[in-house]
């Protein structure tokens, strides 16, 4: 009986996480750990602990098993959406910005990629995370760029008539 309600406060702790992540994430608020998006890691939690807890609220609030059966695979699907999407391209389309010279404050910047053909001939929309300490980022400026910002290692950040700018070898974009 205590490893029941050990489960079910365990998987009801962690589906309130879960749901606190992506409510953070909808306000633009990105968790960076060891160099990428800390996504996955939820997601996988949440691929486990959720349907662990609508089955648990479905049998509290007594749905019948139709509406349980479709309300699980919905969640199911949604959380094993969210975890490829996750895994597949987060952290190769982010780029992590140290603090210096010229910034106070490190950057995530995060590329979305045009889907148009072929990719050098189009802007990339670029979402910048200014950094409230060394894991929180909080999203910053959207701000159309260049292509190709987060497929090249060598970028600089330079100031370029009294404006800073970070540039590579496709282009530059403004940070401000």
């Amino acid at each position: 009986m205590k490893f029941k309600k050990f489960i079910i406060g365990l998987s009801s702790l962690l589906t309130t996480f879960v749901l606190l992540f992506v409510l953070l994430r909808l306000m633009g608020i990105l968790v960076w750990v060891n160099g990428e998006p800390f996504d996955k890691w939820i997601a996988l939690i949440g691929l486990i602990a959720m349907p662990v807890s609508i089955s648990i609220l479905s049998k509290k609030i007594k749905l019948n098993k139709k509406k349980e059966n479709t309300l699980f695979n919905i969640v199911v699907f949604a959380n094993f959406l969210y975890l490829l999407g996750s895994f597949s391209i987060l952290s190769e389309n982010y780029t992590f910005i140290k603090s210096g010279e010229y910034l106070s404050f490190p950057y995530v910047i995060h590329e979305k990629e045009p889907f148009q053909w072929p990719k050098d001939e189009y802007e990339s929309k670029y979402t910048f995370y200014s950094s409230l300490n060394s894991f929180i980022y909080v999203k910053d400026s959207v701000k159309k760029g260049n292509h190709g910002l987060s497929e090249h290692a060598r970028y600089k950040v330079k100031v370029i008539s009294g404006s800073l700018y970070i540039t590579w070898t496709g282009g530059s974009i403004f940070i401000r």
